[in-house]
């Protein structure tokens, strides 16, 4: 069963409004505009059930693009603590054989199991801090230190 993060709308037909947006949108011959909540559209995340990341799907930090999700899996090379603004985040770089990406959670001062030298899985969307790619609060899975 997927879930839906998106509220019903009451429309009559039952589509959520979409009809009304697809007529509405677009230059004559254009085609009908893609339904973003249709789950079998292409591209769709795909989580697994229980919010649990599939392994599988890394791809080395090298193939991590700006403004675009990415899941990605290496070692934790250092963690910090440090305001962002006047919010403390903990920062983690998480580095594979291709390179090193920082992943940075807001509001956080520690979590249980993230150290230098453990295997973290994270995915979430690229951002940019300071000239350098960040994720932010991205979903994780920890692994224990060989």
């Amino acid at each position: 069963m997927r879930a839906s993060n998106h509220t019903t709308d009451p429309s009559p037909d039952g589509d959520g409004g979409a009809a009304e947006a697809a007529a509405g949108a677009g230059a004559a011959g254009s085609g009908p505009v893609a339904d973003p909540f249709d789950p079998d559209r292409e591209g769709v995340y795909d989580a697994q059930p229980g919010g649990m990341l599939d392994l599988g799907r890394s791809h080395p930090v090298i193939e991590v693009v700006y403004r675009h999700r990415a899941q990605v899996g290496g070692r934790v090379r250092s963690v910090r603590i440090r305001p962002w603004g006047e919010i403390p985040t903990l920062e983690a770089v998480v580095a594979d054989a291709t390179g090193a990406l920082t992943v940075a959670f807001l509001g956080r001062r520690s979590i249980a199991g993230i150290r230098p030298g453990g295997w973290l899985t994270v995915e979430g969307m690229v951002g940019q801090r300071n000239e350098k790619l960040v994720i932010l609060n991205p979903a994780y899975d920890l692994r224990p230190i060989d």
